[in-house]
């Protein structure tokens, strides 16, 4: 790709990244000539735990969802990376210079774009724009994590649960929410059978309605009423 085609290329994605479309030093400058572009269907694995990392990542629509998995299978989702957001994963493996401490999967769509590292550490080590942008979005995130611990920590599980499923009801705005237990189950950092056999007590009151894959959403008030306790 030849620089007229990466400038025209970064011209699409910035905007998405307002602060990062405002720094005008030179290491930046050519970090974003350096970058390309890369879309991935539904499903596609981003990282893997273990594997070293060569690209600084940053999503520009789409979603990405990160998570740890345990030998036993169990995973517990980490935190999601949306459109206009860096990917923590990435970054943070990037300045600890070891390997991925995590796996990546994106749930629709996603438009990324990649910085070599190489570019990365340089635009770290010369712009001071782009490394006080970075350090505020990793401590974000670190406030975002220990919000996640807390409430794994101290909250129980049906209270999550209600919680989750009353943000995943309003970000479809539809009574209806296509998802299984077993995703639920993910997100929450549970088991299968606890999430099923929470969702059943949810159902028995009046809350949801259970079909295979699907979730109906009967009573707005009383699934805000059980978020509460």
């Amino acid at each position: 790709m030849c620089s007229a085609e990466r400038t025209t290329l970064a011209r699409d994605w910035l905007p998405a990244f307002p602060e990062l479309a405002s720094i005008k030093d030179a290491a930046w400058l050519e970090a974003i000539l350096a970058s390309k572009e890369v879309v991935m269907p539904a499903g596609t694995v981003v990282i893997r735990e273990n594997q070293p990392c060569q690209n600084f990542l940053l999503v520009a629509s789409g979603n990405v969802r990160i998570y740890k998995s345990a030998p036993s299978g169990r995973e517990i989702m980490l935190y999601h990376t949306c459109s206009g957001e860096v990917c923590i994963l990435t970054l943070g493996t990037l300045l600890e210079g070891r390997d991925y401490s995590a796996d990546a999967i994106t749930e629709s769509e996603v438009r990324a774009i990649m910085i070599p590292a190489q570019h990365f550490h340089t635009a770290m080590a010369k712009s001071t724009a782009f490394r006080t942008f970075i350090l505020s979005d990793l401590c974000r995130r670190m406030r975002e994590l220990m919000w996640l611990v807390e409430r794994v920590a101290f909250e129980p599980l049906e209270l999550r649960l209600a919680c989750l499923l009353g943000q995943l009801f309003g970000q479809g705005n539809t009574p209806q929410l296509d998802i299984t237990h077993e995703e639920l189950a993910r997100r929450l950092g549970s088991t299968r059978v606890v999430t099923s056999r929470l969702l059943k007590e949810f159902e028995r009151m009046g809350c949801i309605s259970l079909q295979r894959g699907r979730i109906e959403l009967l009573s707005p008030e009383a699934l805000a009423q059980l978020s509460k306790h």
